[in-house]
């Protein structure tokens, strides 16, 4: 079973399409409208519908049958239950692909890469949005406080130099990092989102959207959250941590990778 299907519920309550996200993926694909899009591990298909409102052609892949029935609609929006290692699309027939924050979900990023390129047209752009928890900086509370959860990560997410390596090999291209600092008002809630928001945390709903919080145990989890809990209470949160609430912006180690498909 995929795991959204076990903890995708209430998905678009709290993972919604941030405007700042949107606008830096049309940028990294830098096509023409009504370009033909393929977006892969596409959820509720957030990003998906912004891109057809912008004009662009899209098809959503998702695996997820509970993430596909909240699925957003549109009239170029087209949705395939599939996985991204065996896409369902001709070689070289779309223009451009996009994957947001589901690349750790893949079983095989080698072999998902490779499919990615090979339903490209030679030139294409292929724009992922990823993380990398090693990147969160040495005041990141969060790496603190759910520490057995990022810990976890390390296991789950490549490091972004193998992303690079991995994704340059199946394109044949060199891979442009881009920072993208997190706002403190992001719509789109993933784990990093609240980092000027401690108390968004301690809120059920927040985390049933987040992947890492949502599918690891309570035995786990209820520990982190009962000494936020007591830390913000008693001030010692913010004694610690309280110069981040000034902040605009955060460097959480999210990136984006923009490559393009090698003619050969």
């Amino acid at each position: 079973m995929e795991t959204y299907d076990l903890i995708g519920t209430n998905y678009n309550i709290t993972r919604q399409a941030d405007p700042r996200i949107t606008r830096a993926i049309i940028r990294a694909l830098d096509l023409p409208q009504s370009s033909t899009i393929v977006d892969i591990g596409a959820g509720t298909g957030n990003y998906s519908v912004e891109l057809a409102h912008a004009g662009f052609h899209v098809h959503a892949v998702e695996p997820s049958t509970l993430m596909r029935q909240q699925g957003q609609q549109h009239p170029d929006l087209h949705w395939h239950p599939a996985v991204a290692e065996a896409l369902p699309f001709a070689d070289a027939s779309v223009d451009g692909i996009v994957c947001t924050m589901a690349v750790h979900h893949f079983r095989d990023i080698k072999q998902s890469f490779s499919e990615m390129v090979r339903i490209t047209r030679d030139h294409g752009p292929l724009v992922l949005f990823v993380a990398d928890p090693r990147l969160c900086p040495q005041d990141c509370w969060l790496a603190d406080y759910f520490q057995p959860i990022f810990h976890r990560s390390y296991e789950v997410y490549l490091s972004l130099e193998e992303l690079q390596h991995l994704l340059s090999d199946a394109a044949g291209s060199p891979v442009d990092v881009q920072i993208f600092l997190l706002p403190h008002d992001l719509a789109d809630h993933f784990f990093l989102s609240g980092w000027r928001s401690p108390e968004r945390y301690l809120e059920p709903a927040f985390r049933q959207g987040i992947s890492p919080l949502a599918s690891a145990p309570a035995t786990v989890v209820d520990p982190c959250l009962q000494r936020l809990a007591h830390d913000l209470k008693s001030g010692i949160w913010q004694t610690t941590y309280g110069s981040l609430l000034t902040q605009q912006a955060y460097d959480g180690g999210y990136r984006f990778l923009v490559t393009h498909k090698q003619a050969k």
